[in-house]
């Protein structure tokens, strides 16, 4: 077998418990006893945005940030977050600190 391995292994994800102060209809994140942390996880959704990135996935695009210009190759979509790889790193970026994207041109017709 002569399969491609993956250097950069993704790890579940726990979703919010609420969206939107709205309960999600997924599991919510429990805390660890002994461990003081909030037992619910409240984040914003731009669903519309958060789709228009999901569509470039695996695709080079630029976002700008509140803290500046990133570009690379578009690792992934989450409902909090999007990953961009970077040469050798990859960054974590906030939906929520994003301005605009721009990425290859795209068609939203069916």
């Amino acid at each position: 077998m002569n399969k491609k391995t993956n250097k950069y292994h993704q790890n579940l994800v726990d979703e919010p418990g609420y969206v939107n102060h709205m309960p999600a209809s997924h599991s919510p994140i429990y805390p660890i006893a002994g461990v003081p942390q909030p037992n619910q996880y409240v984040t914003g959704l731009d669903p519309v945005f958060v789709q228009h990135l999901s569509r470039h996935q695996g695709q080079k695009i630029a976002v700008m940030t509140t803290g500046g210009r990133i570009e690379g190759i578009n690792a992934g979509v989450a409902i909090d977050h999007i990953q961009i790889n970077v040469e050798d790193r990859s960054t974590h970026i906030r939906i929520s600190q994003i301005i605009y994207f721009e990425g290859p041109l795209a068609s939203y017709r069916k």
